[in-house]
C-alpha cells in the first residue's frame, strides 16, 4: 500500500500585457510526485484575497483536465476582452489542482460568489457549500439573526454560522428547507438542490454508504476536527463540516459534522438529508426537521 502524494503547486506569476490586447499572462509550477495527470482550475480576487468572485472564463493554455507537471506552465486570459476597461492594483490569481483527475469546472450564483464543480458519476456536483443570499428571480433571503425567530419560521431564511460572516467563504451559509423548497429557486441557472434519489445515485457510484462519506469528505483535520475517519476526497468533493443551527435556537456540530438538506420532505414538518461525521466514512439519511439550518449543495440540471 502506498498514499497517493499531493501536487505542489509553485512560483504563480501573473502580468498583464502593455499592447492593446490587455491579455494577462499567468505562469506557474506544477509538480506530482506520483507523475498524475491533473485537473487546474483558475480562480481571481479583484479586493486582495477576501473573496474570489472575480470571472477569468477567457481562458486557454495549462488549464482544465490532463495537465502534467512541468515548470513555466503557461495561462494566457484575454483579459481586455472579458473585461474591457476594468482596471486595478488589487487583483490576485489562485492556481488549484487535483490529482485525481476529476472533471472540474466552475459555476457563479446570483450574487458573483464563485464555487468549484466536480462530476461524480454521470452528476456535476457543486465542491463547495452554497453561499447566496438572494434567489434567482433577484428577491432576497432573508437573514434570520435572531435564534429565537428562527425556529418560528416556515418561510424561507439564511444565516451564517454562530451569526459570523467569517466562517462564510470556507463553509457557506445554513438555510431552512423553505428556502430550498421555494420556487424561486435558492440554485444557480441551469442548478438546484439535490432530491434525495439524486443523492442516492452519487452514493451509489461512489461505492454505496458505509464508504461514500470518506470519499466526499477532505481529508486531514484543517477543517474537520480528529480522526476524520476514512477521509480520501477520492471523489473531488471535498465535503466539509459546516454544522447547523437547530429549531431550539443552538449552533452546533462545526468541525464535527455536515449536514445537507436534499429537496425531498416526507412530511410537512420533515425533510430528507445527508449527513457526514468525523469520526466515520459513511454518509447518512436521515429525515430530519425543516426549521434546523443546514448547508446546501447543487446538481446541475
Amino acid at each position: 500500500f502506498s498514499q497517493n502524494s499531493a501536487p505542489v503547486v509553485d512560483n504563480v506569476t501573473f502580468s498583464q500585457r502593455t499592447d492593446s490586447s490587455f491579455i494577462v499572462d499567468v505562469y506557474y509550477d506544477l509538480n506530482d510526485l506520483d507523475g498524475d495527470t491533473m485537473s487546474v482550475i483558475m480562480l481571481v480576487s479583484s479586493d486582495s484575497g477576501a473573496t474570489w468572485n472575480f470571472s477569468c472564463d477567457s481562458i486557454s493554455g495549462a488549464i482544465g483536465c490532463d495537465i502534467l507537471s512541468g515548470s513555466g506552465k503557461h495561462i494566457e486570459w484575454d483579459f481586455g476582452a472579458e473585461h474591457p476597461g476594468t482596471n486595478g492594483d488589487r487583483f490576485r490569481v489562485k492556481i488549484y489542482v487535483d490529482d485525481r483527475n476529476n472533471e472540474k469546472g466552475k459555476v457563479t450564483d446570483i450574487d458573483g460568489n464563485i464555487y468549484i464543480v466536480t462530476k461524480i458519476g454521470d452528476q456535476w456536483w457543486m465542491a463547495e457549500n452554497l453561499k447566496v443570499t438572494h434567489y434567482s428571480n433577484g428577491d432576497s433571503i432573508p437573514n434570520v439573526t435572531d435564534n429565537s425567530e428562527w425556529g418560528g419560521l416556515t418561510t424561507g431564511a439564511y444565516c451564517n454560522y454562530n451569526n459570523d460572516s467569517t466562517n462564510v467563504p470556507t463553509y457557506g451559509r445554513l438555510y431552512n428547507w423553505y428556502a430550498v423548497d421555494d420556487s424561486r429557486n435558492i440554485a444557480p441557472a441551469g442548478w438546484h438542490v439535490p432530491t434525495d434519489s439524486e443523492w442516492q445515485i452519487m452514493v451509489e457510484y461512489l461505492g454505496g454508504s458505509t464508504v461514500a462519506g470518506g470519499k466526499l469528505k477532505e481529508s486531514g483535520t484543517t477543517h474537520w476536527f480528529s480522526p476524520n475517519t476514512g477521509a480520501t476526497n477520492e471523489s473531488g468533493f471535498s465535503a466539509l463540516p459546516g454544522g447547523y443551527l437547530n429549531s431550539d435556537d443552538t449552533f452546533l456540530d462545526m468541525g464535527y459534522y455536515g449536514h445537507w438538506w436534499s429537496s425531498d420532505d416526507y412530511s410537512s414538518s420533515g425533510a430528507w438529508k445527508r449527513l457526514l461525521n468525523y469520526i466515520g466514512s459513511d454518509l447518512g439519511r436521515y429525515k430530519d426537521d425543516k426549521r434546523h439550518g443546514f448547508s446546501v449543495l447543487c446538481v446541475r440540471d
